[in-house]
């Protein structure tokens, strides 16, 4: 489907049809860390927490909590791991689209990962770029966090589908999308759309998401062409 085309519910469903596995594929890497995740951490919390079960002696305190100190020190680390990988990962459900529309070709499971994999350095520093300036915005009355987040889209397609550097891109998708003359347009059916997948993602329990979360980034990559916010 060419990115010209109109972004709406029917072309956005033949576009997941057609790439359907390499998203499942995706949700299946991400359920895998979550798992790994989750062992590690167990084992570690009851590694911390068996001196407490097993002591008898009132001076065992300094054992069990030194123990318990430990636990934590360890798996702190693990967890900001965990976090980078399924933060790494969850954008290539917008990237997965980006590389659809730039190449014109079906993106197969494998492509991602290879991609990722090259631009590692570039996709981790645009993370923590991103998430700095988001994070900050929420924290400033929210406001300016929420307007940041509607250059998401842009960002990640100027970071997977050009040598952009990085805060340039950042800078420039700014101008992109809040110098557009579609710029309401956009952002509302951003919106509307970010509602719809909230709505059917909450009636399913959650489940829905698999299918639900691939279509709104499709759909965002597809409308961010239709408005020239991506061009």
């Amino acid at each position: 489907i060419p990115k010209e085309s109109e972004a709406n519910l029917k072309t956005t469903w033949k576009i997941y049809k057609s790439q359907w596995k390499t998203f499942l594929a995706l949700t299946g890497f991400l359920i895998l860390a979550y798992v790994i995740y989750i062992i590690i951490d167990t084992i570690l919390s009851l590694v911390g927490l068996a001196p407490l079960m097993f002591s008898n002696y009132q001076y065992d305190e300094y054992v069990t909590t030194g123990a318990f100190i430990a636990s934590l020190i360890i798996r702190t680390p693990i967890y900001l791991i965990y976090s980078v990988i399924t933060a790494l990962l969850s954008v290539l459900f917008v990237v997965i689209p980006a590389l659809y529309f730039k190449n014109q070709e079906i993106i197969t499971w494998k492509v991602p990962y290879k991609v990722l994999k090259k631009n590692f350095k570039r996709y981790l520093l645009a993370g923590i770029l991103y998430s700095f300036f988001l994070g900050l915005g929420f924290l400033f009355c929210i406001i300016p966090g929420i307007v940041i987040s509607f250059i998401g889209p842009a960002f990640i397609n100027k970071i997977a589908c050009s040598d952009m550097p990085i805060f340039k891109a950042f800078t420039s998708s700014f101008q992109a999308v809040f110098k557009s003359p579609n710029a309401l347009s956009y952002i509302g059916m951003q919106i509307l759309a970010a509602l719809i997948y909230v709505i059917a993602t909450l009636c399913s329990c959650g489940i829905g998401s698999i299918i639900t979360l691939p279509m709104l980034s499709i759909y965002s990559q597809h409308l961010a062409y239709n408005k020239g916010i991506i061009n």
